[in-house]
């Protein structure tokens, strides 16, 4: 069986940006057929995470998605990345003044976390584990 996760996304340039020049994921734009509008793959994740604009998916699944504006997009929704090193993600953020939620350094189990929102509202966690 095969998983993925589709997000749906206000500004699809926004998030490609955000995940890309900020968080350092690698990311693919495609746009699936000729009569399709494009989206965003998150190359990186062990879990193919496409990203695509909201007003897309409504046109495309009209049925689906007519209630999906009632309720912020990143509601209930958590991506984990574990990375090798959390340093050029925090001068980024950093550079780019964005708020984070949360930040962990915890020593006995060797692992650091910084929680952020995503443009959308997606709650971000970035997981460096250092062993202990």
């Amino acid at each position: 069986m095969q998983f993925s996760l589709t997000l749906a996304v206000d500004d699809l340039e926004r998030s490609a940006t955000f995940y890309r020049d900020v968080l350092l994921r690698a990311t693919e734009r495609f746009q699936p057929a000729p009569s399709h509008p494009p989206l965003l793959l998150l190359c990186d994740a062990p879990v193919p995470i496409i990203l695509r604009e909201s007003l897309a998916l409504s046109a495309l699944h009209p049925a689906l998605f007519q209630n999906l504006d009632r309720h912020p997009h990143g509601v209930g929704v958590v991506l984990e990345f574990t990375l090798g090193d959390l340093a050029p993600i925090r001068r980024n953020i950093a550079q780019r003044e964005l708020h984070t939620l949360y930040e962990l350094d915890d020593e006995e189990f060797g692992r650091r976390e910084l929680w952020l929102h995503d443009p959308d509202g997606y709650l971000v966690v970035l997981n460096e584990e250092r062993g202990p």
